[in-house]
């Protein structure tokens, strides 16, 4: 009897200790509150620079007076001297074209205006006389002609430029329809670009660019607009159209050379602006976030509740809202870079202060710097907010933020809207 009391006794101890361990676990593990991260910011100040927009293309060099230079006449070719990459000046003579049939036709020319003068010399009266003059003006002009194919079989250059390709060699037979030599202008060189049809609005004829070829390092060289096609090429649901760029001085440059060109399209000097990375956009308006100025210790538990908050909403797409009572309305804020505000650039002492939005109007815009026509005003300083994953410490350390702001005063390189790394196409900025 006893022993099947301890037994029990026992039994109901391990069955207690069971549930109270499985209460303790499960609130520990499985009904803890979980912890809200504090979002980080670093801090950027607004500041005048020399702002351009441009658009950007790629295309391949080639000559846009070139001259494939074929024969008057049937025949042998003769006197050619010339080899690819050789220079000649227009007037030059570049071969001869010789032709039994060409001599032929002077000689028989000769003949019959030989013949008409023998008959005017017998001739009886004046309706006779006059007749045979008419013979004789006829049989001068068609020895006339007959002399000036003789000197076409000389075959000079219509341009002056280099010769990029010879077909025949000294001997063969040669057709009045086919090239013979093949010679460009390199001073006429020109790029074709293709341009997206939502930039090519943009582009106006005499618009300045730069252009660079992979062939030819540390070499700038400059261009203009020259045309621009009325009709588009569509590929794979993407129209472009084709833009021709002159080049000033195109030394060295080759035909069929890849080029990358910068058109400029757009330029304003001491214009105020922002990093591309400060813009919030919600609601159809333009916003940046600006700090608190009221950091008092009784507003502590609101700031920390507002960044999470702005952090979630940018993250999220829930609802939130900044410590002056703005609302998104249901909206998350989207930050340039499309992921809730990562940034590029040097944290100032990890900004953790909460900050409030003001609406902006905006101008110019390219891949690294907005332009602000109302709402923020030179010097004052604005919040980026930072990856949540990212800390402080090893910020720098991360791709995404490779360069450093430094107050964005011109160290701001390589970052593009979507993330990205890209060209910093200001040229106080690069």
């Amino acid at each position: 009897m006893k022993s099947k009391l301890v037994k029990a006794l026992i039994a109901c101890l391990i069955v207690g200790a069971v549930a109270t361990g499985g209460y303790y676990g499960y609130k520990k593990f499985i009904v803890s509150k979980p912890s809200s991260t504090a979002v980080q910011y670093m801090t950027v100040a607004a500041r005048k620079m020399n702002m351009q927009v441009s658009v950007q293309g790629t295309g391949s060099a080639y000559a846009s007076v070139a001259k494939d230079i074929i024969p008057n006449n049937n025949g042998t070719l003769k006197d050619l001297s010339l080899k690819v990459g050789d220079t000649v000046k227009a007037g030059d003579t570049l071969f001869s074209c010789d032709s039994d049939d060409v001599r032929q036709n002077v000689s028989k020319a000769q003949n019959s205006l030989d013949k008409q003068k023998l008959s005017l010399a017998n001739a009886k009266n004046d309706n006779e006389i006059a007749s045979i003059n008419l013979a004789i003006s006829d049989a001068q002009s068609q020895l006339n002609y007959a002399y000036q194919q003789l000197n076409k079989m000389a075959i000079t250059s219509p341009i002056g430029g280099i010769i990029t390709a010879v077909n025949n060699s000294n001997g063969d037979n040669v057709q009045q329809s086919k090239a013979v030599l093949s010679i460009i202008d390199p001073s006429s060189m020109k790029i074709k670009v293709s341009v997206d049809e939502l930039d090519i609005a943009k582009i106006k004829l005499g618009q300045k660019a730069e252009i660079k070829f992979d062939a030819i390092k540390d070499k700038v060289y400059e261009g203009a607009v020259d045309s621009i096609a009325q009709t588009g090429t569509s590929t794979n649901n993407v129209t472009t159209y084709d833009v021709v760029v002159s080049i000033k001085d195109p030394a060295n440059i080759k035909v069929g050379m890849n080029a990358n060109v910068n058109i400029l399209v757009e330029n304003k000097e001491n214009a105020l602006v922002i990093p591309a990375e400060a813009l919030v956009e919600m609601n159809g308006k333009k916003f940046v976030m600006v700090p608190n100025s009221d950091s008092s210790a009784s507003n502590t538990a609101n700031n920390s509740k507002n960044e999470s908050n702005q952090g979630n909403a940018a993250q999220n797409g829930q609802n939130s809202s900044v410590n002056n009572g703005q609302s998104n309305g249901g909206n998350s804020q989207r930050m340039r870079n499309g992921q809730g505000g990562n940034g590029a650039g040097r944290m100032a002492g990890g900004f953790t202060g909460s900050g409030k939005l003001i609406e902006i109007k905006t101008g110019l815009e390219n891949e690294n710097y907005i332009e602000i026509l109302e709402g923020v005003t030179e010097g004052q300083k604005l919040l980026v907010s930072l990856p949540q994953s990212t800390s402080t410490t090893n910020m720098n350390n991360k791709n995404s933020f490779g360069g450093g702001f430094g107050g964005f005063g011109g160290d701001l390189g390589g970052r593009t809207r979507n993330g990205n790394n890209g060209n910093n196409n200001n040229k106080n900025g690069k």
